[in-house]
């Protein structure tokens, strides 16, 4: 970024948008789409009760997407730059469309007109019930946070022998899209996290884990007492690990490893992938592959989750897409392009940097809470192993072959009864998915995925 080009104020980064549509406009392209960011962040590192790092970030940029009309249809091609000044963007406008006019072009290429736009009061609407303009934190404040944190954490037990460090962080991120049929939009989002990591144990028998929560506001953070007590009971717990014998066990996922579960869904109803043949999925739309109990979806519009947002990266209004509804699964998550192609409704899904292609991504993703407490899905398992670290992606998402490294606790006669790990879990994620036994009621946030406990009947273990 060039000394003499300032930051985008957010009082001007739309206008930056339109600006460069009006632009590529008259650099020759029939139809474009930008999208403008401007990111700033503060985070603090202490480790042992000194602080380690500071560090701050002020990033700003504009991305360009350009069509051009050929013989054979729309090209188009996509580019970025952090100069804001005249020049910058009519050069920028200048090479897209330069670079549009040497692309293969594409017959069903969709350009940003015609889409599915949120309203003027809509938009007005999201902006007074999303006003996350404020972190809540100074440098001070975060550092006195991670303080505490970490001083909490090594405190803890003397089982506590090291720690890796704890971090507070705390930013704003504005961005703006428009595109030429003459959309114009823009959000601000802020943010603050703390985290800490601690070692249990000495020399050959240490035991290492974390704890972290993030939210719009400081003020809303989970106290920085009970983020170090969790990241040390959790890293405690876990000394003097043994193995298991090797068969068919029932397998708890724990909230937080049961989120890598809504990660391989989601991978398998990406409209793309299943375009291109590579989802284990792409032949079970409106089929049952989960048990009835089980209700899934991506929740654009949620209290708790740091995912909201009113339109996706190509302008389109977001909607909330029951995914798997009584196990069964409803749509696939698509932009206009998988939409036109697959022949569904667009979900409103697209993502986008400020570079490269559109993709697809979820908002909030939600795996609903069931009626089963901790305590009765170990009672009802009687006999197990609860994962609670997973290790290594063995996963096929062309055939849905499932192998990781694991982690966790034994369950014996309903109970936790030794920690234990150098296991490998093994199975086949459709099969898992028809094999969940029970649901948790402990739904837990991770940002913006939330997951209770999910129970599997029979999974392969190999010590």
């Amino acid at each position: 970024m060039s000394q003499s080009n300032p930051m985008i104020s957010s009082q001007t980064i739309s206008e930056q948008a339109i600006r460069l549509i009006e632009t590529a406009k008259k650099a020759g392209a029939c139809h474009a789409d930008a999208l403008a960011i401007c990111d700033t962040g503060d985070s603090i590192s202490i480790r042992n009760g000194q602080v380690e790092s500071v560090e701050r970030e002020d990033a700003q940029g504009l991305g360009l997407r350009a069509f051009i009309e050929t013989p054979n249809g729309l090209a188009f091609a996509t580019a970025s730059s952090s100069d804001m000044s005249e020049e910058g963007l009519q050069s920028l406008a200048e090479q897209v469309v330069t670079m549009a006019r040497i692309s293969e072009p594409d017959p069903d290429a969709v350009p940003p007109i015609g889409a599915n736009h949120p309203t003027a009061d809509e938009l007005s609407d999201w902006q007074q019930r999303h006003n996350h303009s404020d972190s809540g934190w100074t440098l001070e404040q975060g550092k006195a946070a991670a303080m505490e944190c970490e001083e909490i954490a090594r405190n803890y037990s003397a089982d506590i022998s090291n720690s890796e460090g704890a971090d507070a962080g705390f930013g704003n991120t504005h961005v703006a899209y428009a595109s030429s049929d003459g959309f114009a939009a823009e959000y601000a989002k802020a943010s603050a996290s703390l985290s800490v990591s601690v070692i249990a144990g000495n020399q050959d028998a240490m035991q290492r884990d974390y704890a972290w929560h993030r939210a719009f506001n400081a003020a809303d953070l989970r106290s920085p007492q009970h983020i170090a007590e969790e990241a040390a009971s959790r890293a405690v717990s876990r000394l003097n690990p043994g193995s298991m014998d090797s068969g068919e066990y029932a397998v708890i996922f724990e909230p937080r490893t049961a989120t890598s579960l809504l990660g391989h869904l989601i991978g398998a109803v990406n409209g793309r992938a299943v375009l291109q043949q590579r989802s284990f999925l792409a032949d079970s739309l409106n089929q049952t592959i989960f048990p009835d109990f089980v209700h899934i979806e991506d929740n654009p519009d949620h209290p708790d989750g740091m995912g909201n947002r009113l339109f996706d990266g190509e302008g389109t209004r977001c909607t909330r897409n029951r995914i798997i509804e009584q196990g069964r699964l409803h749509t696939f998550l698509a932009d206009r392009y998988v939409a036109k192609r697959l022949g569904q409704p667009e979900t409103g899904s697209a993502s986008r940097g400020l570079t490269g292609d559109i993709g697809i991504g979820s908002s909030n993703l939600i795996w609903q809470a069931g009626d089963q407490t901790h305590e009765e899905m170990l009672k009802n398992i009687g006999n197990g192993l609860l994962v609670t670290e997973l290790i290594g992606f063995g996963v096929n998402g062309v055939t849905g072959d499932y192998s990781r490294g694991a982690g966790g606790f034994l369950i014996e006669n309903g109970q936790l009864s030794r920690p234990v790990q150098g296991i490998t879990i093994a199975g086949n994620l459709k099969e898992m998915f028809a094999n969940i036994a029970m649901v948790g009621s402990d739904l837990t946030w991770f940002g913006s995925t939330a997951a209770p406990s999910i129970a599997i009947s029979a999974m392969t273990v190999a010590a």
